[in-house]
């Protein structure tokens, strides 16, 4: 009789341990994945800076273009 309430008490703990373990792990988990979202949209924002700091080949055309002219106009 008092063996089976100790068997009783102890799945009784048991269970809350489990279920607040998995409770637990189920909010990490939540945490990990809003922590990862957040990571991939600073590597985007960083790719786009380095790309958008990098001068492109249209601009280098420009900018040799105005030299010439700026020439042309001096020796004239």
């Amino acid at each position: 009789m008092i063996n089976d309430k100790i068997i009783t008490a102890l799945l009784a703990c048991l269970l809350a341990l489990g279920g607040w373990t998995l409770s637990r792990t189920f909010s990490l988990s939540q945490d990990m994945v809003l922590v990862k979202e957040k990571i991939s949209q600073i590597e985007k924002q960083m790719d786009e800076a380095v790309w958008n700091s990098i001068p492109s080949s249209d601009n280098k055309k420009k900018k040799k273009k105005n030299r010439k002219k700026k020439k042309n106009n001096n020796q004239e």
